[in-house]
């Protein structure tokens, strides 16, 4: 955040990109939406200090089916705080959703400290992309494969993975790998974003009109559900340039990822604040595992 204050950077809200993309109104000279993916705890613990110390406001996409009525815990730094992969292990296989944010912690988010809440889908569904095993558990280990198979045993094949919305993709039954049927993933297509986006509009009194791609990832189907839906924009993890009269459903990102150094961000945000180094070297985003 004080890389992004010492650059003389101005946080703005989606829906002010957003109307600045469609052709309309102004942003500042070097204008900058903080995202933050999921609602994990660690963002209600580390990020909101932060932010309320910048005077930054930001955008935080909530996974809603992660959403639980535990009571609004105290924002001090906890040396017992999950990581990323442990939380979402954690949610999927024990269904121990302590390692996000609480529903009334994604309350205050909004109407205390004035940030944005969206949808990250209501239950950030994956799915093996091939049938074709690339390894077995635990040598292969990931978080992404207890979305599809919530309980894995030592030798049990796994397989590339990508997001549930974007592939049709192949569910594990009987220990074999079968392909799942377009409808079916048209309909948890639907599910995910309707559900979310309810469960969203019902708890903060406003409308959701943002959505995140689970691991950036989307299709001609999924971007026709997300339409029919009625989400005005979404969120990608693709680099490139956000420039007025480009398409909303594909809103660019850079990633920042672990312990990137200071330099790497500055870089970033210099190539991706103009536009013709933005279309230079934009990237579609690859999911690693």
């Amino acid at each position: 955040m004080r890389t992004l204050a010492q650059g003389g950077y101005t946080p703005i809200s989606a829906d002010r990109l957003h109307e600045f993309m469609q052709g309309d109104g102004e942003v500042p000279g070097k204008p900058v939406v903080i995202t933050f993916d999921c609602c994990l705890f660690d963002n209600w613990i580390n990020a909101m200090p932060v932010l309320d110390e910048f005077g930054f406001k930001a955008v935080f996409f909530c996974i809603t089916g992660f959403l639980h009525d535990t009571p609004k815990r105290t924002q001090k730094a906890d040396s017992e705080l999950l990581g990323r992969d442990q939380a979402f292990e954690q949610a999927l296989c024990d269904k121990n959703f302590s390692g996000f944010m609480s529903r009334q912690e994604v309350y205050e988010t909004v109407h205390s400290f004035g940030h944005e809440v969206y949808s990250a889908s209501a239950t950030y569904p994956m799915i093996f992309k091939s049938s074709a095993p690339k390894g077995t558990y635990p040598d292969k280990k990931h978080w992404c494969f207890h979305s599809i198979c919530r309980r894995l045993k030592e030798g049990d094949k796994v397989y590339d993975v990508g997001s549930a919305l974007a592939y049709n993709g192949y569910v594990v039954k009987d220990d074999k790998p079968v392909l799942r049927g377009m409808d079916e993933r048209a309909k948890q297509c639907r599910f995910e974003m309707e559900e979310s986006k309810k469960e969203l509009e019902y708890l903060l009194a406003r409308p959701c009109g943002f959505f995140s791609w689970p691991c950036g990832q989307y299709d001609r189907l999924s971007v026709s559900i997300l339409e029919e839906t009625g989400y005005k924009g979404a969120f990608t993890f693709d680099r490139g340039a956000n420039a007025r009269n480009t398409d909303v459903r594909y809103i660019k990102r850079i990633r920042v990822k672990g312990k990137r150094p200071l330099l790497w961000l500055r870089k970033r945000l210099g190539i991706y604040s103009n536009s013709i180094m933005a279309n230079l070297f934009g990237r579609k985003f690859r999911l690693k595992i």
